[in-house]
């Protein structure tokens, strides 16, 4: 004896349900049309343009001498000592930072594009690049030497 799942009673009822389900859609839906007015007393929203701002007009920084420090105020976009760096171009490959400057230094970890980073020493010159010695601000751990050309000088965060 073959049992079967599925029924012609199962599949009437179904119909019956969805037949009924439509029928009520459609009355429903007939009743309670939205009623169409004049488009005569509409009332248009006040609006008021704010412009954007404007950019203010650069004014060429000028080294100045800052008898605390002993030395030149960086100019803006420049690498020095007490600044911050951010990691760049690295097509995110990352940047070794390595334990002493220069090519045969051991690397310690990979910095990553857009990490920042404090400069606390350098600039050294050494296998044909620049160096600087980095820190990250929230971890002392990561720190090393790491070469110039994946470097782009920040503000202060």
């Amino acid at each position: 004896m073959k049992k079967t799942v599925i029924n012609r009673w199962v599949i009437l009822g179904a119909f019956a349900t969805a037949g009924f389900l439509l029928l009520l859609s459609f009355i429903l839906g007939l009743g309670f049309t939205a009623p169409i007015e004049d488009s005569a007393n509409w009332q248009l929203a006040a609006l008021t343009v704010i412009p954007g701002p404007t950019s203010t007009p650069r004014v060429a920084p000028v080294p100045t001498h800052d008898p605390a420090l002993g030395t030149a105020t960086p100019l803006p976009g420049e690498l020095a000592l007490n600044g911050f760096a951010q990691i760049s171009g690295t097509d995110g490959e990352g940047l070794r930072l390595r334990q002493n400057p220069g090519l045969e230094g051991e690397a310690l970890f990979l910095g990553y594009d857009t990490e920042v980073f404090g400069i606390l020493d350098g600039p050294v010159e050494k296998d044909g690049y620049i160096w600087w010695f980095l820190s990250a601000p929230y971890d002392d751990a990561r720190a090393g030497w790491a070469v110039s050309d994946f470097l782009e000088a920040i503000p202060a965060p």
